[in-house]
């Protein structure tokens, strides 16, 4: 007998392994996936494409700008109504309320219930937190995390919709003039300026924040979904019908997540195939389907749900397990199991019963639950990781001199005027801070209290990798920000990624090593504020120039 479960245990491990391997990613198909990744921008840069957007915004802040101003901030399953106050000296302070979307709202054929469902807590955030009777007209930025093709600053196309959203009478239509429509029906003295995205408004907090001498020259978001934006040449952008100086530039809003729909280069399991047969966009956002936290944690499911129904596992599900359900996996649950690990097997399996509402979990079925989450997430990782490579190999800014050699920088980012504040925010200090809060999080965990990490994760510090960069200057280093909770929460993702892009013959180890990737928290409520003080202010300097 105990041959017997010695010997099914072994299968399940042996089952497991061979599944985890369909989701490593090599060298060589990294290398092949930044090759495309560049191809497939510079294509979006010359022809109009659903990805390398235009965002408008043609230069990034410096820390000093200043000023009140609401924003919106719609995206996953969430709605925020934030006021946010830009004190000048790269700090800020935000009042937010932050509200569920209703599932009709976000699948319905009228883009009507949806705007109206905004207006309405825009009210109440007003009724609030101001004045209802002021004469005052409030700029407000909306954060609008769906693809769009901007036209100018305030207004753009919405392309499709993603994350489990559909409504069709949206499509084409500009996001600004449907919330601007609600708030007008409302009778609020708010004026909508500015289209933002979720990803080009982390770039422009990471700036604003940073107080770094050097530029920041782009953005990722890994959380719910994911994004990236970046500084490019305004020169390179072979679509854009406007004259442009060789030190020209404009933020790029890339929507990475569907750099290869066409399926040329992802790696693709039986798992993937699934998952995308039964979302709402198939065929589309195939990179965000291998990548965003919306999606792994579904992955994993699928991978469980498999394994458990040919007998592989010793353990016993419960019928309201959330195995069974769609979507009843969150992605938190794989950082979870990082953190955990298999040093002490008990928590795993503890962590196992609690979320998947199982019984009789035994080692092996730990192991192996553990062994395919990692090699979902680190795929993810990966492929970020080469998606980022990308990015910044079509910068340029991997062509600056480092500093003590002779030679142009040429690295775009220009910043808009006024003093840059600096401040070295990692250091000792930071090294502390980050090693704490690992720990934190791996003691939250082992006790049952993962949620607690989510519900703090405002507070935690930026990430700190020992020896990252800290040996270049300041004006050499290659600034990026990040936002969601993989890169934040997941244990490994930012080592994982680094590796990948190390990986990468045109990044390599000295490339990887000048890359700092630094947390933007609120990048999007944040963003869409400085992105709105922007057209306030250019809204002055044209009245002005006016009389």
């Amino acid at each position: 007998m105990e041959n017997a479960v010695d010997g099914q245990q072994s299968n399940l491990l042996a089952q497991a392994q061979q599944i985890a391997d369909d989701f490593e990613i090599g060298s060589e198909h990294i290398q092949q996936v930044t090759r495309h990744f560049v191809k497939q921008m510079r294509d979006g840069l010359a022809n109009h494409r659903v990805w390398q957007l235009l965002a408008y915004v043609r230069a990034v802040p410096n820390g000093s700008e200043k000023g009140e101003f609401l924003a919106v901030d719609l995206g996953g399953s969430n709605c925020r109504i934030c006021l946010v106050q830009l004190h000048g000296d790269s700090t800020f302070t935000v009042t937010q309320n932050k509200h569920s979307v209703p599932p009709g709202v976000m699948v319905n054929r009228s883009y009507t219930p949806l705007f109206d469902f905004i207006a309405e807590r825009i009210s109440e955030f007003f009724n609030t937190h101001l004045d209802i009777c002021s004469k005052y007209q409030y700029k407000l930025g909306f954060t609008f995390s769906f693809t769009c093709e901007q036209t100018s600053l305030a207004s753009g196309r919405l392309l499709h919709w993603d994350k489990g959203w559909d409504i069709p009478d949206a499509i084409g239509r500009d996001p600004c003039s449907m919330l601007q429509e609600a708030i007008d029906r409302f009778g609020l003295p708010i004026q909508v300026t500015v289209l933002a995205n979720d990803s080009v408004g982390t770039l422009l907090t990471r700036s604003y924040c940073s107080g770094q001498r050097s530029s920041t020259l782009g953005a990722i978001i890994l959380g719910t979904g994911t994004n990236a934006a970046y500084v490019e040449r305004m020169s390179n952008i072979g679509k854009l019908s406007m004259p442009a100086n060789e030190d020209d530039v404009m933020v790029i809003n890339t929507e990475w997540g569907c750099f290869d729909d066409k399926m040329e280069v992802l790696p693709s399991t039986t798992f993937d195939d699934e998952l995308n047969e039964a979302s709402t966009d198939r065929g589309s956002q195939m990179l965000e389907k291998r990548v965003s936290g919306l999606y792994l944690g579904e992955l994993l499911r699928l991978v469980i749900l498999r394994l458990l129904r040919a007998g592989a596992f010793n353990m016993k599900v419960d019928v309201e397990s959330p195995l069974f359900r769609r979507d009843g996996i969150d992605s938190s649950f794989l950082s979870q199991l990082a953190l955990a690990g298999t040093q002490d097997i008990n928590n795993t399996i503890k962590l196992i019963q609690d979320t998947l509402s199982a019984l009789d979990v035994s080692g092996s079925d730990a192991q192996a639950v553990h062994l395919l989450a990692n090699s979902i997430a680190r795929r993810a990782a990966r492929l970020a990781g080469a998606s980022l490579a990308a990015m910044i190999i079509q910068s340029g800014r991997l062509q600056a001199t480092p500093k003590g050699s002779k030679g142009p920088n040429p690295s775009p980012g220009k910043q808009y005027q006024g003093r840059t504040r600096f401040n070295r925010s990692i250091g000792g200090i930071g090294r502390f801070r980050y090693h704490l809060t690992l720990l934190c999080h791996r003691l939250l965990s082992l006790v049952g209290m993962g949620s607690l990490i989510r519900k703090s994760s405002s507070q935690m510090p930026s990430q700190y990798t020992p020896n990252q960069s800290e040996s270049y200057a300041e004006e050499d280093i290659i600034d990026i920000g990040a936002d969601g909770s993989l890169i934040e929460l997941y244990p490994t993702f930012e080592e994982d990624m680094r590796r990948a892009m190390r990986e990468v013959p045109q990044i390599g180890h000295a490339g990887e090593q000048r890359v700092r990737i630094g947390l933007a928290k609120d990048g999007s409520g944040v963003g869409a504020a400085l992105m709105a003080q922007v057209a306030s202010q250019t809204e002055m300097e044209s009245l002005m120039g006016g009389q």
